[in-house]
């Protein structure tokens, strides 16, 4: 072994133990985070400075895993996760870095995922085949010499979604103006305009340069022989010499302008009144400013933790926006502090910033409110020290990026992995005048800072759109016949590349687990339960939970009409949020971020095996086990006293609810699609429809509306009419998780707190349907389009082992090879719950129809699918694996209960995972007439751009605008 330790650290805060190494001949540093965690990591990461915007990095992150020289098939990534227990698989492409991280359980397996990856990122197949670039990245797609000439390529198209959002846009303008002349005005992701500017030459120079071993640094993380990690890395350090290092500091230079205009895409034909977003933004940190990035993420809290945070309430009380966002934006080597109102007027930028500058100097002249910084930093410690036992994400992933955060520029990767030292002497220097003085430093007498106002123009998307169409078509005029010809040549091998299969040994290479290897193991979540009230019940489940008491109420709704649950939702959001009997809304978010982890409420619905649907209403609260008097106080006066008299605060809040909802359409569309199309055929996805989806959407809009209008809103009356009918004893039933010792005393406490409730009784069960059926389109102003489709299975496909095992085939195979590789999406979804919800959905796809015919043939491809035993047992293996996911101790109680809700028994897992095991290549192809019923049964929601939807309209009973 040519590594050498140079350096050992205990590291407390995350339980692990750091060791640092470096390679004897190149070198690469490795750094050792051990600990007794059996959920294994890896990364390893290269600087990958941009030099402009034809997003290199990016496409070279995607092309890297597009077959290597140990594993030629086209797709070892994809045929990793398709026979994996991996716990996470992916590549990042940061500002200035990319990574490869990697996790499971299983050490064979952990080895395999780290072998594959290292191969992929240092022996890459793309110096031999370029037709990678043309799928990954960019590539003129011409079928026929008479068609239109586009451009086409995964990222591509990817980075045509992800720029059309006005936070992306403003984001790029913000890294654009405060660091002109360095890598981070650039757009490492890629502009779509300047992607097609990227040659094969380039391509190969990048990764020669930055993808070598002294530009890499690595991380590993768990319970392992480290010796074999060594091992494996070896392979590829040996005979390698020293290469030039990367030095990613700099100086930050002046703004390039200190004020700027720039415009973003809205639908045609939308009015842009209210639509504009404004920004300030400050360079404020660089990597050696470890107590100060600390610093700043508590100062962000104090400042804008919520809406009663004292700037947050200013810019909100001014009515600057209708939405304030704020960021400590780790852009890299710098850190930008940014606060964003959106929904605002490019006029009122000026009052914007004034506001900004008087509340910060009214707050330095009078000093902030101590119990404010107390609570912003008792919510901070409980939120590392909740993270700790987290297992919702591989800790080992979260630890490696904040490592690389400053072990990347040359400083120690210890320090954001050490928080507690540093979260105490903020508290010890918060009573010296330490936040007064950091907001002077930072921002106040910071002339590194920008102004941006980002304007709203109706159909600029549709206006670049025709003038890159324009382009093209020009430059199709001006090609020869051969130059035609050879573009059509090009494109025909592509797609005749796209739909060969790998060859068998190419595909035997990859490395896999066996049949012996799986189990039908199943953990045992366990679920205690006593009489609470007459009716009701007291469920807890014990788990270690560090100290933390997890705490839930629900309370019954199953006689409460679906019309209600819109209003449900919205109540749902505000409780926490408003005054109430004994605290204003500044002084109860306080309380709560002092003495809790947080309480927020929501609505959840159970459906068990019949169909019969559990929906109840749920205050979620979370502290340390010596404030849990406290807990049960603040929840008590939250869910029995919250006064709804403010309209002018709900206004704020609906309309940054608003806000949340139009992010989720940037960048989870998909799922807002495949659930609209869903809420028609399951009355379980039409309450969910009403809870989150489109119809929550348009009825906070509404509301919204109905408070600014000339009539009087009847919001408040309906929302204090809707708390007070679900306060009584008989909806009451609380679920506890954590310690054994404490479950007694919650019972108590929240027993006592909640005694005086009335004990008034249910109706009548209410009863349920879907939507209307009917196919939809939801226009936007994105170039690209999210395709949902979507059945009830029941009666005509079970939910078996089987099933499960032709998802996963879907996913990873017909799915990622016709919708993404073929069709040039960037994603795709399949799913088949248990309650029989079947739906398929795109993720920033190009097409439409073509998207929709692929849907509609997957019979066909499960009529026509003949697996080797070696192909039907990656499936197997790669459906067991979301199965074997570790949960978070909270997530484990959580599971316990709504398995029980759902009837679900352990042994019914058991059975699954044996049917999955059990899984026959034959048997699965047998269920291609279950298919052909879905298919025929299924309706369709689109969201997308206007004038592919209008070009399209045909396939649809109905299209709206969105937003």
């Amino acid at each position: 072994m040519t590594f050498n330790k140079i350096e050992t650290q205990e590291l407390p805060d995350i339980q692990s133990v750091g060791s640092l190494y470096v390679h004897e001949e190149t070198g690469a540093q490795l750094l050792h985070l051990a600990n007794d965690d059996t959920n294994k990591a890896f990364t390893i990461g290269f600087k990958t400075p941009p030099y402009n915007d034809n997003g290199i990095a990016h496409i070279l992150e995607h092309s890297v895993l597009n077959g290597s020289e140990k594993y030629p098939s086209k797709e070892p990534f994809v045929e990793l996760i398709k026979g994996s227990l991996n716990t996470f698989v992916n590549a990042m492409t940061f500002s200035d870095k990319t990574i490869y991280p990697v996790a499971s359980t299983n050490q064979k397996d952990y080895m395999h995922l780290v072998g594959v990856y290292l191969d992929a990122v240092f022996r890459p197949k793309l110096y031999t085949d370029e037709q990678i670039l043309e799928q990954e990245g960019w590539h003129y797609h011409l079928e026929n010499a008479d068609d239109d000439l586009i451009y086409k390529g995964v990222v591509y198209n990817e980075m045509k979604g992800a720029t059309a959002s006005p936070d992306s846009q403003l984001y790029d303008h913000l890294s654009s103006q405060l660091y002109p002349d360095t890598i981070y005005q650039y757009n490492s992701g890629g502009v779509p305009k300047a992607i097609p500017s990227l040659t094969q030459e380039e391509f190969l120079d990048f990764h020669t340069k930055y993808y070598h071993p002294s530009n890499s640094l690595t991380i590993v993380y768990g319970d392992m022989n480290i010796s074999e990690v060594f091992d494996a890395i070896e392979e590829y350090f040996a005979g390698m010499d020293k290469a030039e290092t990367i030095d990613l500091s700099l100086r930050v230079p002046e703004p390039k302008e200190k004020r700027m205009e720039a415009t973003y895409s809205i639908t045609d034909g939308d009015n842009p009144e209210g639509k504009d977003y404004l920004a300030l933004g400050w360079h404020v940190l660089e990597p050696s400013d470890t107590l100060d990035s600390y610093g700043m993420k508590v100062l962000d809290e104090i400042l804008f933790g919520h809406n009663q945070a004292p700037l947050q309430k200013a810019l909100l009380d001014a009515e600057i926006g209708g939405d304030i966002e704020s960021d400590v934006a780790d852009i890299g080597y710098p850190t930008a502090f940014v606060i964003t109102a959106k929904y605002a007027e490019s006029k009122n930028l000026d009052r914007f910033t004034e506001v900004v500058e008087d509340t910060l100097k009214d707050i330095v002249k009078n000093g902030l409110n101590k119990d404010l910084i107390k609570a912003a930093l008792n919510k901070i410690t409980f939120q590392t020290k909740e993270a700790v036992i987290s297992e919702d994400n591989p800790r080992g992933v979260i630890y490696a990026i904040n490592a690389l955060s400053t072990w990347l520029y040359d400083q120690t990767p210890y320090d954001r992995l050490q928080f507690s030292v540093y979260l105490d002497e903020l508290a010890e220097k918060a009573e010296q005048g330490y936040f007064e003085e950091l907001i002077e430093r930072k921002l106040l007498n910071n002339d590194l800072r920008v102004e941006i106002a980002l304007k709203a123009e109706p159909g600029k998307n549709d206006k670049l759109e025709a003038e890159t169409l324009e382009k093209l078509q020009a430059y199709k005029a001006e090609l020869s016949e051969e130059e035609l010809a050879d573009i059509v040549d090009k494109t025909q091998a592509l797609i005749v590349r796209q739909e060969t299969p790998d060859k068998p040994e190419d595909l035997e290479r990859i490395p896999m687990l066996t049949r012996e290897d799986m189990t039908t193991d199943e953990p045992d979540y366990p679920l205690e339960q006593s009489d609470l009230f007459e009716g009701t019940r007291f469920y807890y489940s014990e788990q270690f939970t560090s100290g933390i008491d997890y705490v839930s109420l629900y309370f019954d709704i199953s006689d409460i009409d679906a019309k209600a649950y819109e209003q449900l939702s919205l109540l749902s959001d505000l409780l926490g949020e408003l005054d109430t009997k004994n605290y204003d809304a500044t002084s109860l978010q306080t309380e709560l971020d002092t003495h809790t982890g947080g309480i927020n409420g929501t609505v959840t619905i159970f459906e068990d095996k019949d169909g019969n649907l559990k929906p109840y209403f749920v205050l979620n609260g979370k502290a340390l086990s010596q404030s849990l008097p406290k807990l049960a106080e603040l929840m008590k006066e939250i869910m029995t006293t919250t006064s709804f008299e403010d309209q002018n605060e709900i206004y704020k809040l609906v309309q940054s609810y608003i806000s949340d909802f139009e992010n989720r359409i940037n960048f989870r569309a998909h799922i807002i699609a495949a659930n609209r199309a869903l809420s028609q055929v399951k009355p379980l996805s039409k309450l969910g429809e009403h809870l989150n989806g489109i119809d929550q959407f348009n009825y906070l809009k509404t509301v919204r509306d109905e408070i600014k209008g000339e009539g009087e809103s009847s919001i408040s009356t309906d929302l204090a009419d809707g708390l007070k009918l679900l306060l009584s004893k008989r909806r009451f039933n609380i679920l506890y998780v954590g310690d054994r010792a404490q479950s007694e005393q919650v019972k108590t406490v929240f027993t006592d707190a909640f005694a005086d409730l009335p004990e008034t009784a249910l109706g009548e069960t209410a009863q349920f349907e879907a939507g209307e059926r009917h196919n939809e389109a939801f226009v936007t102003a994105q170039d690209v389009n999210y395709v949902g489709l979507a059945a009830n299975a029941r009666g005509k496909l079970a939910y078996t082992g089987e099933t499960q095992v032709l998802s996963t085939a879907f996913k990873f195979d017909y799915l990622w090879n016709n919708i993404r590789v073929k069709g040039g999406a960037y994603g795709s979804l399949y799913l088949h719950r248990r309650n029989g919800n079947v739906a398929l959905a795109s993720y920033r796809d190009p097409n439409i129809t073509k998207t929709l015919d692929t849907y509609k043939a997957l019979p066909a491809y499960v009529r026509d699918l003949e697996l080797s035993e070696s192909e039907l047992l990656k499936y197997i293996i790669g459906t067991l694996s979301p199965l074997e996911q570790p949960k978070s101790a909270p997530n484990r109680g959580m599971t316990a209960f709504s398995r029980y809700q759902r009837g679900i028994t352990t042994d019914d897992m058991i059975q699954l995972k044996t049917e999955i095991l059990d899984s026959d290549s034959n048997a699965l192809s047998a269920l291609h007439q279950s298919f052909e019923e879905l298919i025929k049964d299924s309706t369709v929601a689109v969201i997308g751009n206007k004038a592919q939807i209008e070009k399209e309209k045909d396939l649809f009973d109905a299209v709206y605008e969105l937003y």
